[in-house]
């Protein structure tokens, strides 16, 4: 059941490439480039990043653009990769340079729902070799191998064709892809530039077959490919083929990635006389890619699955027969260690525990889907077998022990199970709820057991449990036991000093004991109290704005989709302002989730832009989280984009971590928008942040929240 892999950089290897590579977004705008790329068309990266394409590379003419543009849209809606064999595209700034012409390779980059999420564009300058063609007319082809019509035998003939057969020698074997000729049945080499021969790790091959070459992938099937080519006429396109070559006697095996084409070459009887190959080493880019798609499915503190493949998963699960079971993990006592020993402890016990978790055996996938929160997914599973399994994982968390710093530490788990599919007459998201619910129980049960949510009785309990939970909500509010606390948001250049405040509500027990939100928030999403405590907390804010005493800054509040959607929600700003005339508006900022924010994209930004018009702004919250575009950022009336806490916790240590906020702070910039970081937990992200480009930040590092 293992799915961890070990992290290599990925970033350093794409941005090192001596192949050109830009990366662009599914809205054509450019996301990063590696040196390469930099050095080929003449531009630095941070003039690039942030511009469409075609507004970084403008052309009058738009036979030069649209094949480009058809292109990139034909990657965008086929999901394949798209080959332009020769494109005549000048580059801005270069009037004293003659037409330019490339090869281009676009490779789309799939998201968790297989939808393009990025589109790798690989340009080669083929200009050199066009003009050459256009001037030696065929004397280019009898260089690789095919007729040369008669010329005259003069000196000085002779001399010209010795030129140019030099000149196109010296770019064959300094072509950036790979090329060979192989002549007859038995695909013997006739030429190979040195970009071939480095490829396959041999020298001195002319003369000699393919097979004698490279014994190693006769049984990989290319032998085989090539006479099928030779026999049928018909070229064979491959696209991040793995090949694994034997590069040199005492070397291993090892597995490259190549994009290639198998042309076959004819003569004047329209006979097969041998193949054309040509193609690039796509390993570095292919691996990029590869490990795109992995951080997108996988968490990337344990390396488990994350919810986002879950719920691919759980689709597949649907549509296949039979009763599913779904498990929720809670671990128990987690919270004791975070706190006396630190985040850092925290999370070496949750990626030590999820390797132990990891090698349970089991029909079915392990994901982590919150701080201490673990799902299991079992195909098939009878109860009394979803049982057993979560037994063994309780027995494997039992036994765990966990050191820190000389000292011993304990967890324990509580799980909850429910079924889906079948007869239950339950989907996978009200399994998944109810799963949740029971491990709630579980808790309050004394832990360390398991609930299975039956829903002839449990159900009930639970909605009870839940309900008494809404109560006490109730309650509080009406009693005002609801309390605000802050957070301080201080510039990464000077965090001493404190700029803002995100207001962080608690809610206060009648033991007079304080309670944080994670008790409470899931019930009233639950349960439609979510509106509700939102305008509560906010009149509360709005009431310490007013008062000339209180110190002043801005307040940044979150508030929930649901509360930004309701079309009275003006109506009750307003009604604020009205009840409190000595605000000033602009020492509030509203928080709004990405995942809110762009689920009814036209409506949030209607609402959005008729509250900006009181002098409140809005941050953009958990920016990254939920995959959505930089597209969205120009149709929302926002002013700070705060990163998500997962990127910045891993941005050091992460390639892909760090160009994602490196990427959203580029765009940002571009926008002018201000970036928060979020989750700052170790003094030593403060400078590298900041050397980011980062504005703004929070954390538990700058300043734990207190009472305002």
């Amino acid at each position: 059941m293992g799915n961890n892999q070990s992290p290599m950089n990925f970033e350093l290897i794409f941005n090192k490439s001596q192949s050109p590579a830009l990366l662009l977004d599914h809205s054509l705008t450019i996301v990063w480039c590696n040196e390469a790329y930099e050095e080929v068309v003449g531009f630095a990266r941070e003039t690039l990043v942030g511009l469409g394409v075609f507004e970084a590379f403008p052309v009058a003419n738009e036979t030069q653009r649209l094949p480009l543009l058809h292109s990139l849209q034909r990657t965008l809606d086929t999901k394949q990769p798209d080959l332009i064999t020769q494109l005549h595209y000048d580059l801005p700034d270069r009037s004293a340079v003659a037409s330019i012409y490339w090869q281009v390779l676009n490779t789309p980059i799939l998201n968790a729902q297989g939808e393009v999420e990025y589109i790798l564009n690989q340009p080669t300058n083929v200009t050199d070799l066009v003009n050459l063609q256009a001037s030696a007319g065929d004397g280019f082809s009898h260089s690789l191998g095919m007729n040369l019509p008669i010329l005259e035998s003069s000196k000085t003939a002779l001399q010209i064709l010795a030129k140019e057969r030099s000149r196109v020698n010296e770019l064959f074997h300094q072509a950036p892809g790979f090329i060979c000729i192989l002549q007859g049945p038995q695909h013997t080499f006739e030429l190979a530039n040195q970009a071939y021969l480095n490829l396959i790790g041999r020298e001195h091959i002319i003369g000699k077959t393919v097979a004698e070459v490279m014994p190693e992938i006769v049984s990989q099937g290319f032998v085989e490919l090539l006479d099928q080519v030779f026999s049928t006429g018909e070229a064979y396109l491959g696209k991040a083929v793995p090949i694994q070559l034997q590069r040199g006697e005492e070397q291993e095996a090892e597995f490259v990635y190549i994009d290639f084409v198998y042309q076959p070459m004819f003569d004047s009887q329209n006979q097969v006389t041998g193949i054309f190959v040509q193609g690039y080493d796509v390993t570095e880019s292919h691996l990029l890619t590869q490990q795109i798609r992995y951080e997108a499915l996988h968490d990337p503190l344990t390396g488990l699955f994350n919810r986002r493949e879950m719920n691919n998963y759980s689709e597949f699960l649907e549509a296949t027969e039979g009763t599913h079971a779904v498990l929720y993990l809670d671990l128990d006592h987690f919270k004791i260690v975070n706190d006396r020993c630190g985040h850092k402890a925290g999370d070496e016990l949750l990626s030590q525990l999820a390797q132990c978790m990891d090698a349970i055996s089991h029909n079915g996938r392990l994901a982590r889907v919150g701080g201490d929160e673990f799902v299991v997914l079992l195909q098939a599973c009878l109860p009394i077998t979803a049982v057993k399994v979560a037994e063994e994982f309780l027995q494997v968390i039992h036994q765990y022990t966990f050191v820190w710093e000389g000292n011993k530490y304990s967890v324990g788990a509580s799980i909850g199970v429910a079924f889906f599919g079948g007869d239950t007459g339950y989907s996978y998201s009200q399994a998944l709820a109810a799963a949740d619910s029971a491990c709630f129980l579980a808790k309050d049960k004394g832990r360390g057991r398991i609930q299975i949510a039956d829903p002839t009785d449990s159900d009930v309990s639970q909605q009870s449990h839940d309900m008494d939970w809404v109560n006490r909500l109730k309650n509080a509010m009406r009693d005002d036991r609801i309390v605000l606390f802050g957070q301080q948001i201080v510039a990464l250049d000077a965090p001493d000093q404190m700029l803002h405040k995100e207001v962080l509500s608690r809610l206060v027990n009648e033991g007079g004991e304080i309670v944080a939100p994670g008790a409470f928030i899931i019930a009233a999403e639950r349960y439609g109290l979510i509106e509700r405590l939102d305008r509560h907390i906010l009149r509360k804010v709005f009431a310490r704005l007013n008062d000339p005493t209180s110190a002043k800054c801005r307040l940044f509040v979150n508030v929930s989709g649901i509360t930004l959607s309701n079309p009275s929600f003006v109506d009750y700003i307003d009604e604020l302002l009205a009840a409190y005339p000595n605000v000033d508006t602009s020492q509030l900022c509203l928080e709004v989730t990405e995942t809110a924010a762009v689920t009814n994209i036209q409506r949030t930004a209607a609402m959005m832009n008729k509250i900006r018009e009181r002098g409140i702004e809005f941050a953009l919250d958990d920016f990254g989280s939920g995959v959505a575009t930089f597209s969205y950022l120009d149709k929302l009336p926002i002013r700070f984009v705060k990163i998500d806490g997962e990127f910045i916790q891993n941005v050091k240590d992460n390639p892909v971590s760090q160009a994602i906020v490196s990427s959203i702070q580029h765009i940002a910039q571009v926008m002018g928008l201000t970036t928060i970081a979020e989750r700052i937990e170790e003094p030593e992200l403060l400078e590298h942040l900041h050397s980011l480009g980062i504005s703004l930040g929070q954390g538990y590092d700058i300043h734990r929240p207190e009472p305002l």
